[in-house]
């Protein structure tokens, strides 16, 4: 078996008009809603994300209806990460104030620039750039196994900005080999 894509997140939501603002203020776009034909007491909306990704919101018809709250433990989300540009993470405490929204201060960790938000249903949200520029064509995932790769050869505990960089070269340098 083998698994070709992450199809997308489903998330139960208090207020369906609430969440479709809050994600559509990240970017994301309204392409279908239709009842949910394994609960006739809620909706389902499907949201574009970019490309071929997707993001299932799921809330009850009647706004008045009570969900019970999330708790933190095994099998909950810790959160969910969404990638942005870099020029995006650069201006992303304007770009979010633009539309009403507010996030941590940038974090750098490792090979990544993150900002944590919160979504109206407590969801933690985290916005992900590279700190390097990923080109075109190139497979993140085949990229951070080659940098995985680097960093253990090397006896490095973490996956760094370095480790990405020497992939990205390495990469770019057996397609110009061939």
């Amino acid at each position: 078996m083998e698994l070709l894509s992450y199809n997308y997140p489903a998330i139960i939501v208090k207020d369906l008009n609430e969440s479709i603002d809050f994600y559509t203020k990240l970017g994301a776009s309204l392409i279908y809603s239709e009842p949910n034909r394994d609960d006739p007491e809620s909706v389902q909306v499907m949201m574009s994300i970019g490309e071929d990704n997707f993001l299932m919101l799921v809330g009850p018809q009647d706004s008045k209806l009570k969900l019970a709250e999330s708790s933190l433990g095994v099998g909950s989300v810790q959160y969910i990460s969404f990638n942005v540009s870099k020029n995006f993470i650069d201006q992303a405490f304007f770009e979010l104030a633009k539309v009403g929204l507010h996030g941590s201060e940038e974090i750098l960790r490792g090979y990544e620039r993150l900002i944590f938000l919160e979504d109206p249903n407590g969801v933690l949200i985290l916005l992900t750039s590279w700190t390097v520029d990923v080109p075109n064509g190139m497979n993140r995932a085949t990229i951070l196994k080659l940098a995985g790769d680097i960093r253990n050869a090397n006896g490095d505990t973490f996956i760094e900005t370095s480790h990405i960089q020497t992939a990205i070269n390495e990469l770019n340098s057996d397609i110009t080999q061939n």
